[in-house]
């Protein structure tokens, strides 16, 4: 019984390495809001295959992307607010259509890539337009 639970502790280290966590970035290029890697996180994806902004603290979606694992890598950073992806939509995770984001709201964004890369991060729009950061989670803080 003990080698048994050695072994699934072991086992479950081994696996929960092969994960990793990222912070998202919204930035505004060209009058659109854009979520982009943070270069201060310690991985940079480039591929993403699922994307879900909402209302902090609410759970409301105001957009979700998603796409079949086979096409993870036809999606890259940096992505456009309601912008769809190219691929087959993950049957699991189905799209939800960009609605407007308001001045003066709290947005959280998360990210997939891959199977086991997780990005996160939090934002708002000021009445004056820009866009402000909240200060990122630690990757260890932000690790599903």
């Amino acid at each position: 019984m003990r080698v048994q639970a050695i072994a699934v502790a072991i086992l479950s280290t081994a696996l929960s390495g092969c994960s990793y966590v990222y912070n998202i970035l919204a930035v505004l290029r060209d009058g659109r809001v854009v979520f982009i890697v943070d270069p201060a996180s310690s991985n940079a994806p480039s591929c993403v295959r699922r994307v879900e902004v909402s209302v902090a603290g609410s759970g409301e979606r105001t957009w979700r992307e998603s796409v079949d694992y086979d096409d993870a890598c036809t999606n890259r950073f940096p992505i456009v607010y309601g912008f769809g992806f190219k691929g087959r939509n993950q049957p699991d995770w189905p799209a939800i259509q960009a609605t407007a984001l308001q001045r003066g709201v709290t947005y959280e964004v998360s990210t997939t890539t891959g199977a086991t890369g997780y990005g996160s991060g939090r934002f708002s729009i000021r009445e004056d337009g820009r866009i402000v950061n909240e200060s990122a989670l630690s990757e260890a803080e932000a690790r599903p």
